[in-house]
């Protein structure tokens, strides 16, 4: 029976993994390895709107605060935790930051040209090949969502996570698959084996 419980989180762990791959999030965690996760069966939400908007240069969008709750709400019942309306009874309380920022990637790479026409050296042959160097500038969004967990009696935190991704048109239409993805990424590792 062990044998099957280990095998069966294992594979759990294995799609987790996979579903955060497939998604296109990154995902880092953090937890403090003196806290004992052993206890924990009921979380709450830190407050009635535990969304904090990190570092961004757009306007957030108000419906994300819902839509990452009920995503929240989703993957930790699937956990097998139990969601209580009030902070003082739960074993955890959850917030959650959303941000983002515009970044830019330069790549430089070697290129070649040459054939009929292009001259060679000095000696002005019309024959032959070069070589020079090109380069491509590109402007994306890089979203983030950031997870904390706190332990109620202890009044500390006790696990972290962010995943982020540059954000495409089509994660735009897609929302709620985006912020799934995005949920199913961060919360992958917790809690922590």
């Amino acid at each position: 029976m062990a044998a099957r419980k280990g095998l069966l989180l294992t594979m759990l762990l294995v799609m987790g993994s996979l579903a955060g791959c497939a998604s296109g999030f990154k995902a880092t965690h953090d937890y403090d390895p003196a806290h004992d996760f052993s206890g924990h069966n009921s979380w709450a939400w830190i407050s009635k709107n535990p969304m904090t908007v990190g570092a961004t240069n757009r306007i957030p969008n108000p419906l994300l605060e819902p839509r990452i709750m009920a995503a929240i709400e989703a993957n930790l019942t699937a956990k097998g935790f139990k969601m209580v309306d009030s902070p003082e009874s739960a074993d955890f309380v959850v917030a959650f930051t959303v941000g983002s920022r515009e970044e830019i990637k330069v790549d430089t790479y070697p290129s070649m040209y040459g054939g009929y026409g292009y001259p060679r050296g000095w000696g002005g042959s019309y024959y032959g090949m070069g070589y020079g160097t090109e380069t491509t500038v590109r402007q994306y969004q890089k979203g983030m969502l950031a997870v904390d967990i706190f332990d109620v009696a202890e009044r500390m935190p006790m696990w972290h996570g962010v995943a982020t991704k540059s954000i495409t048109e089509s994660d735009r239409k897609k929302m709620d698959e985006t912020v799934e993805a995005a949920v199913s990424a961060v919360l992958g590792g917790f809690p922590p084996m």
